[in-house]
């Protein structure tokens, strides 16, 4: 996870001295706790960062080989513009991502995604799994979005988090910035400037012998765009020690000089070093 942090560490820089980024948004090793979902029962394991209401609920099967879950997205919006997501492990780059905005019309649009680095909009992906909403649990204006869905097909150690795992950290993100072409599954999404982090998943806790009569609360399956690229599986299975040979990009915006990206920046460095730090 070394370069990962190096390389996280610059953006973040980048963007604080540009006036986009507090260092103290960043949350790590927080665990998940129950709650209970009062428009369907469904009984999550939920992490809430406090700082900025961010929230993610996941509840799984007592069938250690099902390779679906039941997840719940909740985050504010700023005037109906944000995006908030999650990834199935904790590291932002290489596992399946779920991404989820308001296009402006009081509906929630989500996609699918893979990021290959911390700084760019990372593509819609499609493949082996699928995502149909449960609308009973859903709902957004503009200063509020909760998303519920039953995620299938995503449990495998191909996507971040397999089926029969009894740990896992998570990572999430949120931006409260407009998604560009918000309309649309791919839109363009901005850095995650009002939060990010990963926590720890209470597994035994989210699994629940209800799962199968919640599931059945799932609507038809969310179509991909048509510029959805295929899910690349080495993505993930060639960075399992967290390191990469991604060189070239390890002094991004953190390069000598003084300017946006440049510089050394102690009271920024210590921020970020103690709000990374995990538990």
């Amino acid at each position: 996870m070394a370069h990962q942090a190096n390389q996280l560490h610059c953006v973040a820089k980048t963007l604080h001295h540009a006036g986009q980024f507090d260092p103290h948004t960043i949350v790590n090793g927080q665990t998940t706790s129950p709650l209970i979902d009062q428009a369907t029962a469904i009984q999550f394991q939920r992490f809430v960062d406090i700082r900025s209401n961010f929230g993610f609920g996941i509840a799984l099967s007592t069938d250690t080989t099902s390779s679906s879950f039941i997840g719940q997205l909740a985050f504010p919006l700023a005037n109906g513009a944000g995006w908030g997501g999650f990834s199935l492990n904790d590291d932002m780059e290489g596992p399946l991502l779920l991404a989820a905005w308001s296009d402006g019309q009081r509906n929630v649009i989500s996609s699918f995604r893979q990021a290959s680095n911390e700084r760019d909009n990372p593509p819609e992906v499609t493949g082996a799994f699928s995502l149909r909403p449960i609308s009973e649990a859903t709902s957004v204006n503009e200063t509020f979005l909760t998303f519920t869905f039953l995620c299938e097909g995503c449990l495998d150690t191909a996507t971040g988090l397999a089926a029969n795992a009894v740990a896992a950290k998570l990572g999430w993100a949120l931006a409260n910035t407009a998604v560009e072409n918000s309309s649309a599954s791919g839109g363009i999404l901005g850095f995650h400037n009002a939060g990010f982090g990963d926590f720890r998943l209470n597994v035994t806790g989210a699994r629940s012998s209800e799962f199968e009569i919640w599931a059945a609360l799932a609507g038809e399956p969310v179509s991909a765009s048509a510029g959805a690229r295929q899910f690349d599986v080495a993505g993930i299975l060639s960075d399992t020690d967290g390191e990469n040979t991604d060189s070239d990009d390890d002094n991004f915006g953190c390069g000598g000089g003084g300017g946006a990206g440049g510089g050394f920046d102690t009271d920024f460095d210590a921020d970020f070093d103690s709000d990374t730090d995990d538990d």
